[in-house]
């Protein structure tokens, strides 16, 4: 069953090993459909509602936004800036979401600027790390490719699983 509202916020850090666990699941099944679209649009407003979803006029969810919105919560965490803050375009370009951002930098082959300052810097001396980062930053970018282009949630599972 899709989760519908999957966002960074919903996803929380138990013990000590800071193992991932998804909060607020299925909630929006015991709300009306209203609330369902309602719920949508908020994701819209945050920066995690996949595209296809913007364009239907009875929104819900489903496995492949639920996709995209992980991939928007990945690169939060390998860029250290949230979803819905509008980054500066290209020189004398508006601003752009944080997707549109970071697809910007990787086609002008500076991919590598997208990432946090501070776990660039720590990561500088451990080429490991480097090349961990930018098959995360890939397979982020996978999950924000246009529905059927996306991958499914077992393989983003897999990929990650692999660096």
């Amino acid at each position: 069953m899709p989760h519908g509202n999957l966002k960074a916020t919903n996803v929380l850090l138990d013990g000590l090993d800071l193992n991932a666990r998804v909060a607020d699941y299925c909630l929006h099944r015991l709300m009306t459909q209203s609330g369902v679209a309602e719920q949508i649009l908020d994701l819209g407003v945050l920066g995690y509602r996949a595209p296809e979803l913007a364009a239907s006029k009875k929104p819900a969810p489903s496995f492949k936004a639920d996709v995209y919105a992980f991939g928007v919560a990945l690169l939060e965490l390998l860029t250290g800036r949230c979803a819905g803050d509008v980054v500066s375009g290209p020189e004398g370009a508006a601003g752009v979401d944080l997707t549109d951002w970071v697809r910007l930098r990787v086609a002008e082959g500076r991919g590598s600027d997208c990432f946090d300052a501070a776990m660039a810097s720590d990561s500088e001396s451990n080429p490991q790390a480097v090349k961990g980062m930018k098959e995360a930053l890939g397979i982020a970018l996978r999950c924000i490719r246009p529905v059927s282009e996306r991958p499914g949630i077992k393989s983003v599972y897999e990929d990650l699983s692999s660096i």
